[in-house]
């Protein structure tokens, strides 16, 4: 055994943010920390706007939420859908930082 939950911390930025995001949703019990750095947490909305720069071009990467597969699977780990409800205490200790460029 390396470590435990109670000693386990993440990190991400910008996409890492995302994964981040992502995974203290799925398993918060997992991790007593998590810093996340100007993430990418509202993935849907993002990439449903085309008037934001890169949004067409980010396509090919992330899907286009306009399709309804590629919008159903951005709902399943997108950070800011999936929060649960009621769940005072069960989530880590998170430090968010947000950027403005």
């Amino acid at each position: 055994k390396i470590t435990s939950p109670n000693q386990l911390s993440c990190e991400g930025r910008s996409a890492g943010g995302l994964l981040i995001g992502a995974a203290i949703n799925q398993a918060p019990e997992l991790f007593r920390m998590a810093l996340l750095g100007v993430p990418f947490v509202d993935v849907v909305c993002t990439m449903v706007d085309a008037s934001i720069p890169l949004t067409i071009v980010e396509w090919e990467e992330w899907g286009n939420p306009n399709e309804e597969k590629y919008f159903q699977y951005m709902m399943e780990y997108s950070p800011t859908n999936n929060i649960k409800k009621n769940a005072s205490g069960n989530y880590p200790a998170c430090l968010l930082t947000g950027g403005l460029h």
